[in-house]
């Protein structure tokens, strides 16, 4: 009985493979379908415009320029139905051959369990495998939690990154405008208020990186997240030495983690990508499981 129960999980994994190939083959020529469709539409309607015409066909028939015009409208509407009758068989082979491996996987999967029923009361090796295959599978689903858990802590850290940068970009705008104006009050203080908003976003930023690191840890997917903090002093230098040298050294250090900012933007959004990837494989993992046990 295990034999057979084993040939029919090999058939039920390639009907699966099927399925997601002809699934993906009826997308793509829904699509194609629905392209032609509004294709032989925009012909026809051209073609009922032109015949409906009043003046123009008048001056058209006149100066013997409207037969010709009508005929080319009529050439493209056949042509365009043409493909649209192409597409549309097609597309009803892509369904009908769908609905064709849906209904072999379902009869593949009504005789698995039977035979699994059957194996579950006689066969104590059959029931050790399935429920290391149950414990396994478990153990994924719980493991997707936690890659939805460190996903959406780094979609918390790009929001945080892209805010620091808006600030940073603020703050350097106002820092070069320094250099080409006199100095003022109000530009000290527009200034100022600016990096205390940049200052502000990469503490929260901090804050949202130390939650990330706690989940990559938790799905075993650390990363060196480096970058360098804006320091509180540079507007203390620039306070008490606000000239030419501190106002490019202010500047200097606005660029200079802008860079890091966004070396750091990239950094996370590579470890989402794979983040996301795992997630994929674990999904299908776990439906393959699901479907076979």
């Amino acid at each position: 009985m295990n034999r057979d129960y084993d040939q029919l999980t090999v058939k039920l994994k390639r009907l699966m493979t099927k399925r997601l190939s002809a699934a993906e083959r009826l997308l793509a020529s829904k699509e194609r379908y629905e392209d032609a469709k509004g294709r032989f539409e925009k012909e026809k309607s051209d073609v009922d415009k032109l015949e409906r015409e009043s003046l123009s066909v008048f001056l058209r028939n006149v100066i013997g320029t409207y037969e010709k015009k009508l005929d080319k409208e009529k050439q493209e509407q056949v042509a365009a139905k043409i493909e649209l009758d192409r597409t549309a068989a097609l597309y009803l082979e892509a369904q009908e051959n769908l609905s064709s491996i849906d209904d072999e996987l379902l009869k593949t999967k009504s005789q698995m369990d039977m035979l699994r029923e059957a194996l579950l009361e006689n066969d104590s090796s059959f029931q050790r495998e399935i429920a290391q295959e149950h414990l396994l599978r478990t153990q994924r689903e719980q493991e997707v939690i936690e890659l939805d858990e460190a996903i959406q802590a780094g979609e918390r850290v790009l929001n945080r990154v892209d805010g620091a940068l808006e600030q940073l970009g603020s703050a350097g705008s106002l820092a070069t405008w320094d250099l080409f104006t006199d100095s003022s009050f109000l530009m000290d203080m527009m200034k100022y208020s600016k990096i205390d908003r940049a200052e502000e976003e990469i503490h929260h930023l901090e804050r949202a990186l130390e939650t990330y690191r706690k989940e990559l840890k938790d799905v075993s997917l650390e990363a060196v997240l480096n970058y360098e903090e804006h320091s509180s002093m540079r507007r203390t230098f620039d306070i008490f030495f606000d000239n030419i040298f501190s106002d490019w050294n202010t500047r200097d250090t606005i660029k200079r983690n802008t860079q890091m900012l966004e070396q750091l933007g990239m950094e996370v959004e590579n470890i989402q990508v794979d983040l996301h990837e795992r997630k994929n494989v674990l999904q299908q993992q776990i439906q393959e499981s699901r479907e076979l046990y």
